[in-house]
């Protein structure tokens, strides 16, 4: 027998992830995190429903993108949303941002942009910053001319991307090792070296350098979550016990 209450009282969170598949759960972690920081979430059902697409994208970070395959693997995962009723996106994804205005065209969903909500928790007293992302966003410029237009100097040249290029293929090839920790050292030093305090881990797949690390690191998956939660308390936190 079906429940009699109204479906539409449900308010559901739709997770497009899988950019890299072993970025998925830590953050979906990160959501379960901030709904406990956030409203004290506890028991099961003070959890929202969640509908989690892990998404296999046709990328690799040596490899240039292939702009129309991605927008169509892209698509496949939010039509998967819209059939099962969403009310708000997510995509811990980075190098997704940059076709947002083809996802935003393909529903009527609302899809929060990790890039805008990370570029709104930087510190504006700190002037030179550096990114830890793919070479496909940092060629797209999703976050170089936001930070230009705050007034930031962006540490960045080839020899320090290749060594995140190969932090990240590392990553996706083993997950976490001592080998790619002590190339994460690497980087790290180099960014100490050249005087830069603050740094933006623009790729889900690094969600661990924020653990091992004495720079701030704005994690942009951490932060899509944070503002993932606040928004589903805005709309969606209700006191019906489904």
């Amino acid at each position: 027998m079906r429940s009699m209450i109204n479906m539409k009282q449900i308010y559901r969170i739709g997770i497009l992830a899988g950019m890299g598949p072993r970025s998925t759960t830590p953050f979906l972690e990160s959501v379960l995190d901030e709904c406990e920081r956030q409203y004290g979430a506890k028991w099961d059902n003070d959890f929202p429903h969640m509908m989690v697409y892990s998404l296999p994208t046709p990328f690799h970070p040596k490899k240039p993108l292939n702009h129309n395959q991605m927008v169509k693997a892209i698509q496949i995962g939010i039509e998967a949303l819209v059939k099962v009723d969403c009310d708000i996106i997510a995509i811990p994804c980075n190098s997704a941002h940059l076709y947002y205005p083809e996802i935003c065209n393909m529903t009527s969903i609302p899809v929060l942009n990790i890039i805008h909500e990370t570029m709104e928790c930087l510190n504006p007293q700190v002037s030179k910053v550096s990114l830890l992302a793919t070479r496909g966003t940092i060629e797209s410029g999703l976050y170089q001319e936001q930070l230009k237009q705050k007034n930031k100097t962006i540490y960045w040249n080839e020899g320090y991307q290749e060594k995140v290029d190969e932090l990240i293929l590392m990553v996706k090839g083993s997950g976490v090792s001592e080998e790619m920790l002590t190339l994460w050292k690497e980087i790290e030093s180099i960014l100490i070296r050249e005087e830069v305090t603050e740094v933006i881990s623009a790729c889900t797949d690094l969600f661990f350098c924020r653990e091992y690390s004495q720079l701030k690191i704005y994690d942009s998956s951490k932060i899509l979550a944070r503002s993932l939660v606040k928004r589903y308390m805005r709309e969606g936190l209700t006191d019906v016990e489904i």
